[in-house]
């Protein structure tokens, strides 16, 4: 998982290291590529989020971004604890990337000028472009991870990734095979 992360960074045009500097005892490469992707997925997702707020013509689609919001933020805390246990200081690399899942300036930029249906078909792409993404990259650490502890949340991030792509699918009909 490790190397396809750094891949994606590279088709970005940016190199890494293969391995962090300075991982702490007990935790993998692995472990910190997902920590820190995951840690990015969900700070890019943020502004996407609040635009929900005030721009979607769907109470059910506002109610579950905010939601998702207060959620993830709280997982971010989580994601980023053990980031610094692992021994990672600073700034998080992947945040500045785009990346598969991560909306970017140009599609925040976009919705911004949308209100209503043309807005919650564009935003219920990107959340369901994000969160895929994120039950992607957490069964990948919840099988090649090294630290139980990371593994662990991935499994559980996974599960409530998927829990969410549910209730998207609900709220937007595609549960119905209205794509």
């Amino acid at each position: 998982m490790a190397a396809a992360v750094l891949a994606g960074c590279a088709q970005q045009g940016q190199t890494f290291d293969a391995a962090p500097p300075s991982v702490a005892a007990g935790f993998s490469a692995t472990d910190v590529a997902w920590l820190q992707l995951a840690d990015a997925l969900h700070t890019r997702a943020l502004p996407l989020l609040a635009l929900a707020r005030e721009r979607s013509g769907d109470r059910s689609l506002a109610d579950l971004a905010v939601r998702l919001a207060d959620k993830h933020e709280t997982v971010r805390g989580r994601l980023r604890a053990l980031l610094l246990r692992a021994g990672m200081r600073g700034e998080n690399p992947h945040v500045q990337h785009d990346m598969p899942g991560m909306p970017t300036s140009d599609d925040l930029e976009a919705l911004e000028g949308m209100r209503g249906d043309v807005f919650d078909r564009r935003f219920a792409a990107l959340l369901r472009a994000y969160l895929d993404q994120l039950v992607l990259v957490a069964d990948g650490e919840r099988r090649s991870g090294g630290a139980a502890e990371v593994r662990e949340l991935a499994a559980a991030m996974g599960r409530a990734h998927a829990a969410e792509l549910a209730e998207l699918d609900r709220s937007v009909g595609w549960a119905h095979g209205d794509r």
